[in-house]
């Protein structure tokens, strides 16, 4: 006589290779899920104390505010808006508010049956760990550059009130010298601001692939607050009086007028990325501007910018290997993005076209 066996109830959750069917449902459950994922983001920089307690971030937290309002206002008509015309079926796989829902939905599933291989079998996607790293990316950098671009706004707004005042031809040359390096500035953090927080299929700058490496991140963070204070005090920029060297105020203003031209530069790469710029993600490849010359002008501009803005406070040789060690961090920087994106095909040709990745005919 067979052994009658009772059949396993085992619980259904929609699989992250599933897209959500039904139009109507789709757009509800994608625009929900899109929606608690930003205000997961909102509530972490209003009570986190790193921000919250941080002045310097007020501004930032403001404007994040503001978005945030407008994005609530938003989600739904756009994400109905994007469904009914600009819909593809391969891009449901990638889509992070779908991404999200599974991961809120195995979460409760979870929960609800001690299954941990629930959550633990989502690492195993490739495209849910991409979604990860890619909301470390924005989550991190993106109010730290409002907080970059309101300190450089302030600057600008001080240096406007005190043009009234009376100032002699050095003074005037310094002035208008400060007025053009923090604006540069503002259109650098501006730009990255809209590469950071509007990825819309709609603008063509959905992230592909994120750097995947520890010491890819490593390198890349270790250049920003809060993480820079401790890599500062090994590779201290010091402009302390005992080491500066006496310049004339004709040589300042021309090395100053040089610092201007590099970060020129630098901004002019920060524009011709546009709305696909982002630290360690690829977007896309981009050949325009000065990556038609070189593959790291950005780096390259602002490493020897570096040099001349330290070079008066040189005497007996001091900031001179504080400076080579930022140089190297930011060639590892370079070489570990390299090393990412030449798994994009499109990388490669690129590479191919464009040889040097600092110097052009050097290296």
């Amino acid at each position: 006589m067979p052994i009658k066996t009772e059949k396993k109830t085992v619980a259904y959750v929609r699989d992250i290779y599933k897209p959500i069917k039904g139009f109507g449902q789709s757009v509800f459950w994608r625009a929900t899920s899109l929606w608690l994922l930003v205000s997961l983001f909102y509530f972490l920089y209003n009570t986190h104390p790193y921000y919250a307690a941080n002045h310097d971030f007020d501004n930032a937290r403001m404007l994040i505010s503001k978005a945030y309002v407008i994005f609530c206002l938003l989600v739904f008509p756009y994400t109905w808006f994007t469904l009914k015309f600009n819909y593809r079926l391969a891009d449901d796989f990638k889509d992070p508010s779908i991404i999200f829902f599974v991961l809120l939905k195995r979460i409760g599933l979870m929960l609800a049956t001690r299954d941990y291989t629930q959550i633990s079998g989502l690492f195993k996607v490739k495209r849910f760990n991409n979604f990860c790293l890619t909301c470390l990316v924005k989550g991190f950098f993106l109010v730290i550059m409002s907080m970059f671009m309101f300190h450089h706004v302030s600057v600008v707004q001080q240096l406007i009130g005190g043009m009234l005042n009376e100032m002699n031809g050095v003074q005037l040359a310094n002035w208008f010298l400060d007025l053009i390096y923090n604006s540069l500035f503002i259109v650098d953090t501006g730009i990255a601001l809209v590469g950071y927080g509007l990825e819309l299929k709609w603008l063509g700058n959905k992230t592909k692939s994120v750097e995947p490496t520890a010491f890819g991140w490593a390198v890349a963070l270790m250049c920003y607050p809060p993480f820079n204070s401790v890599s500062s005090i090994y590779f201290p920029l010091q402009n302390r009086q005992e080491y500066f060297v006496t310049l004339t105020e004709e040589q300042r203003i021309f090395v100053r007028v040089i610092i201007i031209l590099l970060y020129t530069v630098f901004v002019w790469g920060t524009v011709a990325l546009g709305v696909k710029f982002s630290n360690l993600s690829n977007k896309g490849v981009i050949g325009r501007g000065p990556y038609k010359y070189i593959r790291h002008p950005a780096y390259a501009s602002k490493n020897i910018a570096w040099w001349f803005e330290h070079l008066q406070y040189m005497k007996g040789f001091h900031n001179v290997l504080p400076l080579i060690c930022w140089n190297l961090v930011y060639t590892l920087r370079a070489i570990t993005e390299e090393r990412h994106l030449m798994k994009d095909p499109d990388y490669k040709e690129y590479c191919k076209k464009v040889k040097y990745r600092f110097i052009p005919g050097l290296i």
